[in-house]
């Protein structure tokens, strides 16, 4: 952390780490999660929407990119562990293996994409609040890419009703 960011942030930049550091695991959990149910989906999800969750996948490693580097630029490190991954999430438990039809991914994504929203929503009022207009840009960035992922998933889950 640069000496001028050092002096504005203060002690609150362990605030600010801490929650970038739950965002960043949650990233990297999810992104584990659309990984895997895009390789091994089963049934018709197989061959209409693996593609676009490998898709997924990718931005979701990008939004953990952008957390670490935000993370390490404020002087710390993101969790390299899964197992601290799972300690920090916020999200819960998570076994994509239980998710493999079309119909149980989008929903449980769809869980995971709303408390996303929830998180980065916080994580932006935080920023604001103690004065890290850096961390607050990309709260608002990676924020805005949760909420187009959450209506996106919410369009699929109307769409495969039987009309």
């Amino acid at each position: 952390m640069g000496r001028t960011e050092k002096r504005l942030l203060g002690k609150n930049a362990a605030t600010i780490i801490e929650t970038m550091k739950k965002a960043y695991c949650d990233e990297m959990r999810i992104f584990h999660y659309f990984w895997y149910v895009g390789i091994n989906m089963e049934g018709i999800g197989l061959i209409t929407y693996a593609a676009a969750l490998k898709t997924q996948a990718t931005g979701e490693l990008l939004h953990g990119e952008l957390l670490a580097n935000r993370i390490s630029e404020l002087g710390d490190r993101a969790p390299s562990d899964p197992g601290e991954w799972k300690q920090y999430s916020t999200i819960g438990p998570l076994d994509p293996a239980k998710h493999l039809t079309l119909r149980a991914a989008l929903d449980r994504a769809l869980e995971f994409e709303g408390k996303a929203v929830e998180n980065y929503n916080g994580l932006a009022k935080k920023a604001l609040e103690l004065g890290d207009f850096v961390t607050y840009n990309l709260a608002t960035t990676i924020l805005a890419d949760e909420v187009k992922d959450e209506q996106h998933t919410e369009d699929i889950l109307k769409s495969l009703e039987v009309k």
